[in-house]
């Protein structure tokens, strides 16, 4: 069994978090603009990684986040990560995390690298308090050092987020509805609302927009009291005039919110159906290997699932085969996947 257990820390690690903290930062590492990556540091693929080639000797290298302005509530850096163990040396290689302020680190975790693999290998957060740091301007930085380079695999770091502490703090987590809709059809869509802050709310107002021109659509004046750590589920109803492609987007309002940047949803794509009948043909036509990422959920895929994903998101129906069909002439649009291929 590998042995995880030797961790030098100086502040609480893997505790659960305190109640009503919002993420007021998150790095999902999309750029690296910002970042100082140093040899055998890259960011790409929504990761940041350390990788061992090129073998560097008696090594001592770092990736540092831009400067960051810590909030006087600050409270937490969670690290999502992962460790991945070749060997190690006398002695042995170490993975540090640490806060810079004014040029001088603050050591908040250190591993050695002969305490094995850490972590799972999708992901695993490692919590770490930074409260003594509130107020501060200050960078994250990731170091590894020792002999040998060639005694990682890897060091996966997938999404850094802080966390602080707020009295009213409303959120949107979540918009649900129906992908597509007739003209002149009333239909509902679901907002999530989530109390972050330490003090219950009232009295808030929920809109719901259309991105297409950006046209407020629907209004809600809530005045249900919700708790801290409370979800609630609003419910919005609307009725489209004409047939269109649009993204609907919930926005929040609250009075004294002291975060509002998390007061506005992701988009959810609708499609006002047009009165003309077609029919849609998906034809698989590769090796069924996974060989893309979908760029929002992440997961591994076959080119013909990401196909089928934009066409249920659109509201489209369609037949989905593996052998093309004979006769096409019952089809007004043909899909087709021309991925990986292995030859004899």
């Amino acid at each position: 069994m590998k042995n995880i257990t030797r961790l030098i820390l100086l502040f609480l690690l893997f505790r659960l978090p305190l109640a009503a903290q919002t993420p007021c930062w998150t790095e999902e590492f999309n750029s690296s603009q910002g970042w100082t990556l140093e040899e055998n540091w890259a960011i790409g693929g929504g990761l940041l990684q350390f990788y061992w080639t090129p073998t560097i000797l008696n090594f001592d290298l770092s990736a540092t986040s831009p400067l960051l302005s810590f909030p006087v509530t600050v409270q937490e850096l969670i690290v999502n990560q992962y460790l991945d163990v070749f060997g190690w040396s006398t002695p042995p290689e170490v993975a540090e995390i640490s806060v810079i302020v004014q040029g001088e680190p603050f050591v908040l975790w250190s591993y050695e690298l002969s305490n094995d693999n850490w972590g799972q290998i999708t992901g695993s957060d490692l919590v770490l308090d930074i409260s003594n740091f509130a107020g501060q301007t200050a960078q994250i930085q990731f170091r590894t050092y020792g002999p040998t380079t060639f005694q990682w695999n890897w060091w996966n770091i997938f999404n850094v987020s802080i966390t602080a502490m707020y009295e009213n703090d409303l959120t949107i987590t979540g918009i649900t509805g129906p992908a597509a809709v007739n003209p002149e059809q009333s239909a509902t869509w679901n907002i999530a609302v989530k109390n972050l802050g330490s003090s219950a709310q009232s009295d808030y107002t929920l809109n719901l927009f259309s991105l297409k021109n950006y046209e407020l659509i629907a209004s809600l004046i809530v005045s249900e009291i919700i708790n801290p750590q409370e979800t609630k589920i609003l419910n919005i109803e609307w009725t489209p005039g004409t047939a269109y492609n649009t993204v609907l987007r919930g926005e929040l309002i609250l009075e004294n919110d002291e975060f509002p940047d998390n007061n506005i949803s992701k988009g959810q794509f609708v499609r006002i159906k047009p009165n003309i009948e077609f029919s849609v043909l998906l034809w698989d036509y590769d090796n069924s290997i996974e060989t893309i990422t979908d760029p929002e959920i992440g997961d591994e895929i076959q080119p013909s699932t990401g196909l089928e994903r934009v066409l249920q998101a659109a509201g489209i129906d369609y037949t989905f085969v593996n052998y093309l069909p004979n006769n096409l002439n019952n089809y007004d649009m043909i899909f087709s996947t021309m991925g990986c291929f292995c030859v004899d």
